[in-house]
C-alpha cells in the first residue's frame, strides 16, 4: 500500500544545504536560510512548482515522513537565525532544526534526524554523483534530481 504521507528531504546545492517538503507529483516548499549581502541570514519558505527539478539541485536526502506540516512549519519559523558569527552557516540552521523536530517528537514519524549522519551520507551520495559524471554532461537540468532514501538506505530512481 503506498502511503500518502508527505516527506522531509534535505536538498544539497553547490552553494549550501536546504530542506524540502514534498508531494508525488512534486510540488512542495523550500525551507530554508541564505545569507544576503544586504540583510544577511534569512529564513525563507519558497514554494517550488516542482521540488524534485530546481535547476542548481544537486541531491536530495529523504530524511523523513511528516506527520503533522503545520507543527513541522512552525518548527522551522521558530529555529534562530544568527547573525554576525562567522561560524553560523545554513548548515547550523539545519541541525538546529532536525534537533527540535526530534525534541518535539509529533512532526515527523519514521525519521532519521541526526545531522552528522546526514551530511555524511549526503556528501558521499553527491560525491558518487561527481564521479560518475552526473554534473559533466549535458544533462537536462531540469530532470529529476538524484534522491537517496535514508529510512530504506536505497536510491530512489527519479
Amino acid at each position: 500500500m503506498v502511503s500518502n504521507k508527505k516527506r522531509l528531504y534535505v536538498a544539497l546545492y553547490p552553494s549550501g544545504v536546504t530542506n524540502n517538503e514534498e508531494r508525488s507529483e512534486v510540488p512542495g516548499v523550500r525551507y530554508h536560510v541564505k545569507n544576503s549581502p544586504f540583510t544577511g541570514w534569512v529564513y525563507e519558505e519558497v514554494p517550488l512548482a516542482n521540488v524534485r527539478s530546481t535547476v542548481n539541485l544537486l541531491v536530495r536526502v529523504l530524511i523523513a515522513k511528516v506527520e503533522d506540516e503545520k507543527r513541522l512549519v512552525e518548527i522551522f519559523r521558530n529555529i534562530s537565525v544568527v547573525q554576525n558569527d562567522p561560524e553560523w552557516r545554513c548548515r547550523t540552521w539545519l541541525a538546529n532544526a532536525l534537533d527540535a523536530i526530534k525534541v518535539d517528537g509529533k512532526a515527523v514519524g519514521t525519521s532519521e534526524l541526526d545531522w552528522s549522519k546526514i551530511e555524511k551520507v549526503a556528501r558521499e551520495y553527491v560525491a558518487t554523483k561527481v564521479a560518475s559524471g552526473r554534473y559533466e554532461r549535458g544533462v537536462d537540468l531540469k530532470l529529476p534530481k538524484p534522491t537517496w532514501d535514508m529510512l530504506a538506505e536505497k536510491e530512489i530512481v527519479p
